[in-house]
């Protein structure tokens, strides 16, 4: 993510407090892939953009050890905290802020057991993407999984002019004024998702209709690694 969105997203969790919740499709990810571990504790599990920690609470509630990324110091102090004052601190492994291209380098290989996206990678650009989906698979474990959430052709503010590869700065919609935002095309998914090292096993679109017409379209991608 560039400092410009890193800055515009600080401010966005310093006026919002958003994000209490997990959301059902992080729910049954996690759910299908690891509710069956013998010691969860020992399952580590990495968010890229926290947020204010919604998603990271639910999977530390459930007994998991979580870690998380976030571009803005705002929101991953306020996951720290939500997990701290839910005495959830023994399943804290580390939450800190930054650029998670940078922070994921930082990890040993094979380090994860699940690394997941739910709307954040699309704050970058698609080259840029491409690589931070390969480090996240560096870092995952052999049969490790990765989910990503990330917005779809069609999705209200995202078809205005270009900055990029299908990027726009949105002025309307519900990412106006949320800086550089990059929608992904169904043939888009293998070229930014598919690596010799991982398998896509399920892709799903889901789709918001409002009364005006407009919509919010999003692609649920899952991977596991080889």
């Amino acid at each position: 993510m560039n400092n410009e969105n890193l800055e515009i997203w600080e401010e966005v969790f310093k006026r919002q407090s958003w994000g209490q919740y997990p959301t059902v499709c992080i729910i049954k990810f996690i759910a299908k892939n690891f509710y069956k571990a013998p010691v969860r504790k020992d399952i580590k599990i990495l968010e890229l953009g926290c947020g204010a920690g919604a998603n990271l609470w639910y999977i530390a509630r459930e007994g998991f050890t979580v870690y998380g990324i976030d571009g803005s110091p705002t929101a991953a102090q306020r996951t720290q905290k939500k997990l701290v004052e839910n005495g959830l601190i023994g399943q804290i492994g580390v939450i800190e802020f930054g650029d998670y291209y940078d922070l994921l380098a930082d990890y040993d290989d094979g380090y994860f057991d699940a690394i997941i996206d739910l709307e954040s990678l699309y704050c970058n650009p698609f080259d840029r993407t491409k690589e931070i989906v390969q480090l996240a698979f560096d870092k995952l474990k052999s049969g490790g999984a990765m989910f990503s959430q990330t917005f779809a052709e069609g999705t209200y503010g995202l078809d205005g002019e270009n900055v990029d590869y299908h990027a726009v700065i949105p002025a309307e919609g519900p990412m106006s004024g949320k800086g550089f935002s990059r929608y992904t095309s169904e043939s888009d998914i293998e070229k930014l998702y598919k690596l010799d090292c991982n398998i896509i096993t399920n892709i799903e679109r889901q789709e918001l209709h409002f009364q005006n017409g407009h919509a919010i379209k999003e692609w649920l991608i899952e991977l596991k690694k080889t």
